[in-house]
């Protein structure tokens, strides 16, 4: 590709009519200079020539300008102390010093010089003097610049103690682990323990060199330093939901700094097979989006409803729960705010890479029930009646947790699609725990964003903030049900509907890959990692007694207690828009019955139900506690007088 530049033109038309017009005059005979062959110098040079010299001197800055005259006149200068003229016997003393100008091998007079470099004789008279005094040294200017005496600058000895000081710190205390380290691009990397910053670093230096005498560099300089010399010494970051088996390697490695080499090697092996592991069980992941991307490489087609088994394509989806979000939300935060705890929202995501797009379950929490495999399964069941492509073939990813996705009662729903010719076969595949960033962390981190920004008063605000957290559409909000409590997606009772068909896989959590297929009904083929041999197993209590194609009885969820509302109505209901306080906030109504039946009594107490905020059982009553985190007066008097 060309180098393309922009030029004014206006510019350039009037620089042009400069250089044709100019005309080198010898001041001293007001006739123009005969150094072409008796024709002016200038005639020698073509106007592209000049026209590019002029630009480039007018393009520099002072100090490269002056090092390159100051280049150019030594080469033509002449300060011999006797004259050296041919015509003479005797030479005499020479009391100037005679310069010859050139350019590019072509002798030229002084103005055509002074103009192609786009200079003034002041300047040039300048240039001469300070040749003549200080030889080819950089010219410094008495208001500024650069001084031989600076006390600031760094001599080469004192950045060479610098390094070698952080080095060798860090031979002492870094640790050079296998394989890439999470969050950093580079492969080299020498890691220092989260527990040292850099000032505490500089620190140590200081007091090394001024014990040895040396001059130490302040701790803006040794940043400074660090940075552009040694950048691949860094500290680790505090960081959540690492690899424990990860941290357990790194601290064997880090603590086994002074034993012997063969030991060191083998917690090295050891920590270099699980990473081996990692990637494949990473690479398999990419595969199966790569492959799934290319089905629709040339396609547009986007979410949306189809007919199970409508096309015979392979689709891969991954799915998991982010974590919850709470509003109403201000980006400026209210003090108070702090202190209280906002309606929830929880987020539980199937993302399909191929597209790329992500159903957002929004889940409120007056219709949710639990983030156990009833719920998991419901939304699942959700997405692909709603959402799915219809495809034959299914591949899906997701993490590690047991409560919710690695369990017998997701194997067992699986098993029922392929029975039930939903699908003609299905790969469950989990991440390796501590390794289990995938798309829909993305997707999720796209939503917080636009989040943290927004002032968000009700569920429908946090729907739009999904729906808009993207230009391209890739986040899709799906309302699991209304602040009212209104559902929209049913929850299904699949544990208890399931369980009466299959039974329980073995080993459960040392697998990592299940697949089931139409051609093998009821079995599940299970393999530890991606590389592993595959063994099948049984999952149908009778072969005989397959599992009914009609979907279970649903779950009603509980709503929010009167507490909870009369919480939210209290406290909350304040910090939301006017036109929102009713709808995320309301009334609670009327209190609840109060319980004088000693039979009733019996059944609440035997039944142990989890502690809730502001009530307390009180000789068979339900009351209103009192004292601290009640609405009585508490110990210091606060919350309004005595009921």
């Amino acid at each position: 590709m060309e180098n393309v530049s922009i030029v004014n033109h206006e510019d350039y038309a009037g620089e042009t009519e400069k250089i044709v017009n100019f005309t080198c005059v010898v001041k001293s005979s007001k006739n123009s200079c005969c150094l072409n062959d008796g024709n002016p110098c200038c005639t020698a040079l073509s106007t592209e020539f000049m026209h590019e010299l002029r630009t480039t001197m007018s393009s520099l800055p002072a100090y490269e300008k002056d090092l390159i005259l100051l280049g150019k006149l030594s080469s033509g200068i002449n300060m011999k102390e006797t004259t050296a003229s041919s015509k003479r016997k005797r030479q005499t003393q020479r009391k100037h010093q005679r310069t010859c100008y050139c350019v590019e091998g072509t002798r030229i007079c002084r103005e055509t010089f002074k103009f192609l470099h786009c200079i003034s004789q002041d300047k040039l008279t300048a240039l001469l003097k300070h040749y003549k005094e200080h030889g080819l040294t950089p010219r410094h200017k008495k208001s500024g610049g650069r001084q031989k005496t600076n006390a600031r600058f760094f001599t080469f000895q004192d950045i060479s103690r610098v390094v070698a000081f952080i080095v060798n710190f860090s031979e002492v205390h870094a640790l050079v682990l296998p394989g890439r380290v999470p969050g950093f691009k580079r492969f080299d990397i020498k890691l220092l323990p989260s527990m040292y910053t850099k000032a505490s670093i500089w620190r140590l230096y200081q007091s090394a060199m001024n014990a040895e005498g040396y001059r130490a560099v302040k701790v803006h300089s040794f940043r400074n330093l660090w940075r552009s010399l040694v950048p691949y010494i860094v500290m680790t970051k505090p960081m959540t939901d690492l690899c424990w088996t990860c941290q357990k390697n790194n601290s064997r490695i880090y603590r086994s700094m002074n034993i012997p080499e063969a030991e060191k090697s083998a917690e090295l092996l050891k920590q270099q097979d699980h990473l081996v592991k990692v990637t494949l069980e990473r690479t398999l992941y990419q595969d199966m989006v790569k492959k799934a991307s290319n089905t629709f490489k040339d396609s547009a087609i986007k979410l949306g409803k189809n007919a199970p088994m409508s096309r015979d394509i392979k689709m891969h989806y991954s799915f998991d729960y982010a974590q919850q979000v709470h509003y109403p939300n201000d980006p400026y935060q209210p003090g108070p705010m702090y202190f209280l705890v906002p309606r929830k929202c929880g987020i539980f995501g199937v993302a399909c890479e191929a597209v790329p797009q992500q159903v957002n379950f929004v889940i409120d929490e007056a219709v949710l029930i639990s983030k156990g495999a009833n719920a998991v399964i419901s939304y699942l069941d959700y997405f692909f009646d709603h959402y799915g492509f219809g495809e034959k073939d299914l591949e899906l990813h997701c993490d590690n947790c047991s409560g919710q996705n690695k369990n017998n009662f997701m194997l067992w729903y699986l098993a029922w699609r392929i029975i039930n010719g939903l699908h003609r076969s299905i790969s469950l595949n989990f991440l390796v725990a501590g390794h289990t960033k995938f798309a829909p962390d993305w997707c999720f981190g796209l939503v917080k964003q636009k989040y943290r920004r927004t002032m968000v008063s009700s569920l429908d605000n946090f729907v739009d903030v999904v729906n808009s957290s993207t230009i391209v559409g890739t986040n899709i909000a799906q309302k699991v049900g209304t602040s009212s409590g209104d559902v929209i997606v049913p929850y299904y009772d699949w544990n208890k509907f399931l369980s009466l068909y299959f039974r329980t896989v073995p080993g459960i959590k040392k697998f990592q890959h299940f697949r089931f297929d139409a051609a093998h009904p009821g079995e599940v083929f299970r393999k530890e990692y991606a590389d592993s041999i595959e063994e099948n197993f049984q999952l149908l209590r009778d072969v005989n007694n397959l599992p009914q194609a009609s979907k279970p009885g649903t779950i009603p969820p509980p709503g929010l207690s009167y507490e909870r509302k009369l919480y939210l109505f209290d406290k909350i209901r304040e910090f939301c828009s006017i036109e929102t306080r009713d709808i995320t906030c309301p009334a609670p109504g009327p209190a609840p019955a109060i319980v004088n039946d000693p039979a009733v009594v019996n059944d609440f107490v035997a039944r142990k139900p989890a502690k809730r905020p502001g009530t307390q059982l009180d000789q068979g009553n339900l009351v209103p506690k009192r004292g601290r985190g009640g609405r009585g007066r508490g110990r210091r008097g606060r919350g309004g007088a005595p009921t």
